[in-house]
């Protein structure tokens, strides 16, 4: 491991010298305790492994332990690079810890819509801890990149990052699937019960969540039962379900709320309940 070191009257300061990986990302080569996740609203474990079409639209999500100014790049598949955060609708990047941000947020005045070519694409996260110089990479003000292609981007986020106290920044990245909508013969539609989206609880940390057409999960890095219960039935309540039932099981340890809404001729379950060093919280909908 090589280290740029730098004498000053406050004393000596190291500097981490990023690596790039095959890919063209950048990685910061020392271990850091500032995290920052980035997933695709159809993959939410950021495993890589969602699928897009051309047309579709695409919500990227983004969360950090630490404040942090975090930035955002799509890179596609033929190496064109898009700006994700910051941009002219959403300027502010500085994030605070245990948030989750979607982009765009919801009512946000723009949309990400999946184009060419296909292949894999990636959305690289970059979050330091002091404020980035982007004015050799993009302009920020219309969202025009200055560069392209992965291996060129990741060269100068490297010059970038250098003056930075090692451990000040780090990076993450997820991929996801492109292809063409294939041409299909028009089968009858059949009608599948709404997806609810609920957030997950701000100030909490996620360890993981899951969702597919009738259900969704997330866990929580310990937490409060009481506290996230009240939080899922406020969001219940405030888009018109009402509770129908309630009960608490299991002793003091291992205690657990589960509840029933209603509205209009739709049900939802809600269960929140420990699992070892978790808070596990599932939400299950039909008709």
């Amino acid at each position: 491991m090589k280290r740029l070191m730098a004498t000053s009257l406050l004393g000596l300061m190291a500097y981490a010298t990023p690596v790039l990986s095959p890919q063209g990302i950048i990685v910061n080569p020392l271990p850091t305790d500032l995290e920052v996740q980035t997933w695709v609203d159809r993959d939410p474990a950021g495993l890589g492994n969602a699928t897009y079409f051309f047309g579709d639209k695409i919500r990227i999500y983004t969360r950090v332990n630490q404040n942090a100014y975090v930035y955002l790049f799509n890179i596609n598949a033929n190496g064109q690079i898009d700006l994700i955060l910051p941009n002219p609708y959403s300027p502010s990047n500085y994030l605070r810890a245990g948030e989750t941000y979607s982009f765009p947020e919801p009512g946000a005045r723009y949309e990400f819509t999946i184009g060419g070519p296909a292949g894999v694409d990636q959305v690289l996260a970059v979050a330091s801890r002091q404020p980035l110089s982007l004015a050799q990479i993009a302009d920020i003000r219309s969202g025009q990149m200055r560069v392209q292609g992965a291996s060129n981007l990741a060269r100068a986020l490297s010059i970038v990052v250098t003056p930075l106290p090692e451990r000040d920044w780090v990076s993450a990245v997820v991929r996801y699937n492109v292809q063409p909508r294939q041409a299909v013969n028009p089968q009858p539609v059949v009608p599948r019960p709404p997806i609810y989206f609920i957030s997950p609880m701000p100030g909490y940390w996620v360890n993981w969540e899951d969702r597919d057409d009738t259900e969704y999960r997330v866990a929580y890095r310990g937490g409060d039962l009481e506290q996230i219960f009240s939080y899922y039935h406020r969001d219940l309540t405030s888009k018109g379900w009402v509770r129908v039932s309630f009960k608490s099981k299991g002793g003091k340890k291992n205690l657990a709320y589960e509840a029933e809404y209603r509205r209009g001729g739709d049900r939802l379950e809600v269960k929140v309940a420990p699992r070892g060093a978790e808070m596990v919280v599932k939400l299950e909908w039909g008709r």
